[in-house]
């Protein structure tokens, strides 16, 4: 290797590690998990985590690329968002709703005991989970997909969003490596979206349990509590349901959930209030009210900084909405 080569690879390597600085300190600030980043950047798990560790052993000029675009299009949306072109989210407010989900994470936590909340999308589940893993400490979300169709990939997503780099291929092997890491931690793992988890897959989470000693909380929509106790599946789940210690059922917005997402994003006309809380009864819930009131300050006109009753009703047509 020529000099001139060698101060070109120690150029790419300043700038790679410089990247990873920053992709770390993005991860950590916004609260972003590997899979989720894996996912936005259009990178296995596996090549990331081996990455973000400076050990991945063939080249990087894709995976640095990729992560460069991923970062790019952060700054982006922040600068959007900061020049008043999207509107920007208000805050993360405490609902009843919030508060409820929040005092079973902490049951289960404390308790070192299993809890499950399952019902409707867009009630804050996942929201509350985020929140809840920033203000406490040794809290591990781990979100299913339907690609999980083994207990092996069960497991790696597991070890990875519990901070395992590289973790064992087999099932057995996982499962040690993920109680090693999180035992004597008086932690919570939480299991998002755990509906897409097949019979074998939440009995070994059972059992990763019972190794561990830490508390577990399944979080799903209506189907995760249904797996667990019904027809002929209901001996087979015995020994699972059975450590349930806490339920926490959710059908529909809590009242007060619908007023506190108003009055988080300023909206304070009667007509504007009324038609919020007819979408907020509607499918999507919470959710989908706050894209209806994205939308809504996008159709503001000039000079206008206050949502009213005419840009909800826009803001609902838009996105395809029937009042």
């Amino acid at each position: 290797m020529t000099i001139a080569q060698n101060g070109t690879e120690e150029k790419r390597d300043t700038q790679e590690n410089a990247l990873r600085e920053v992709i770390s300190l993005e991860m950590h600030n916004s609260g972003i998990t590997q899979t989720r980043l894996a996912r936005e950047a259009g990178l296995t798990i596996s090549r990331l985590s081996q990455w973000l560790s400076g050990t991945y052993p063939g080249k990087t000029a894709d995976i640095v690329r990729k992560l460069s675009d991923w970062l790019k299009g952060i700054e982006e949306r922040r600068a959007e968002c900061a020049s008043g072109l999207i509107p920007a989210a208000p805050d993360w407010k405490p609902t009843p709703t919030g508060e409820s989900i929040r005092a079973a994470f902490k049951y289960a936590q404390h308790m070192a005991d299993m809890a499950i909340i399952y019902g409707g999308a867009g009630l804050g589940k996942t929201m509350t989970a985020r929140r809840y893993q920033e203000d406490t400490p040794n809290v591990w979300i781990s979100t299913m997909t339907p690609s999980v169709m083994s207990v092996s990939a069960c497991f790696e997503s597991v070890a990875y969003d519990v901070g395992i780099a590289n973790p064992p291929a087999s099932a057995s092997r996982a499962e040690k490596a993920i109680v090693a890491r999180i035992q004597k931690t008086n932690g919570l793992l939480i299991i998002d979206e755990a509906q897409h988890l097949s019979v074998t897959c939440l009995d070994a989470l059972r059992g990763l349990y019972d190794a561990s000693g830490v508390g577990l909380v399944l979080m799903g929509n209506e189907s995760v509590y249904a797996q667990l106790t019904g027809g002929s599946r209901k001996a087979h789940f015995a020994q699972l349901f059975s450590r349930i210690g806490r339920q926490l059922r959710l059908t529909a917005p809590a009242n007060g959930d619908i007023d506190t997402l108003l009055d988080a994003w300023g909206i304070t006309d009667a007509k504007a209030r009324a038609l919020c809380r007819k979408i907020g009864t509607k499918a999507g819930a919470l959710r989908g009210l706050a894209k209806v009131l994205r939308m809504a300050g996008l159709l503001l006109e000039e000079g206008v900084n206050v949502i009213g009753a005419e840009h909800v009703e826009a803001a609902w047509a838009e996105i395809g909405g029937v009042i």
